[in-house]
């Protein structure tokens, strides 16, 4: 169970020093997450604590990829890519936009939401 939590805002341009930083004390990356805003959070946990990195990732300015330093990243990399449209620049695996095969491109950063799917009553009349 974690003992302590930490956020820590830093500027964009800083991700990937922050990143070595990290993984030099002896931090594990747990997850990259994005927000409707476009803010990121990177988090790494060790010894029960867990410390979570924020920024906007605003454009045009791509986000360093973290895959040189924790070569997993590259998956929560392409996923952001594909749902917020986010540049990531320097990927060890850049699928370009196919991680994931959607109907609307970058449905989480989409201006309209995909329109909802009618729903057909499966209760027949028993007539």
């Amino acid at each position: 169970m974690l003992q302590k939590q930490e956020i820590i805002d830093i500027e964009k341009m800083d991700i990937l020093n922050k990143t070595r930083e990290m993984k030099n004390t002896g931090y594990r990356l747990v997850q990259i997450c994005a927000l409707k805003d476009l803010t990121l959070l990177y988090s790494f946990e060790k010894d029960e604590k867990l410390v979570t990195l924020r920024f906007p990732a605003e454009e045009p300015d791509p986000v360093e990829s973290i895959s040189s330093v924790y070569t997993y990243a590259y998956m929560y990399e392409n996923e952001i890519k594909d749902l917020f449209g986010i540049n990531i620049a320097n990927m060890n695996l850049d699928f370009k936009g196919h991680f994931y095969d959607t109907t609307i491109k970058m449905p989480f950063r989409a201006a309209e939401a995909a329109p909802p799917v009618p729903s057909e009553s499966k209760v027949k009349d028993s007539e």
